[in-house]
């Protein structure tokens, strides 16, 4: 039987099991809960990592703001105040 069989879609052994410390490059939204790893592994140093690896080959690259929102939820935040605010921020 193949180790595929006894993982679910979307992760990875190496990151479940053997480098719990690649956590660290896997950034969620806080409102919408979308996953993604971290526009940080696009720098020169992690080009040859297993990190920078297994994780774009799991995730798409997800960059979040000081608040912890992604791009999407950030605008539509941005919609909603400006349409409740009159404008006014």
């Amino acid at each position: 039987m193949s180790h595929s069989k006894h993982t679910r879609r979307g992760h990875s052994l190496y990151i479940e099991k053997w480098d719990r410390s690649a956590k660290k490059y896997i950034h969620t939204c806080k409102l919408c809960g979308f996953t993604g790893y971290s526009p940080v592994l696009a720098l020169p140093q992690y080009e040859n990592s297993v990190i920078r690896r297994e994780l774009m080959q799991m995730m798409p690259e997800l960059a979040l703001d000081e608040q912890g929102r992604c791009a999407q939820c950030a605008a539509a935040m941005n919609r909603y105040d400006n349409t409740h605010t009159g404008g006014v921020t």
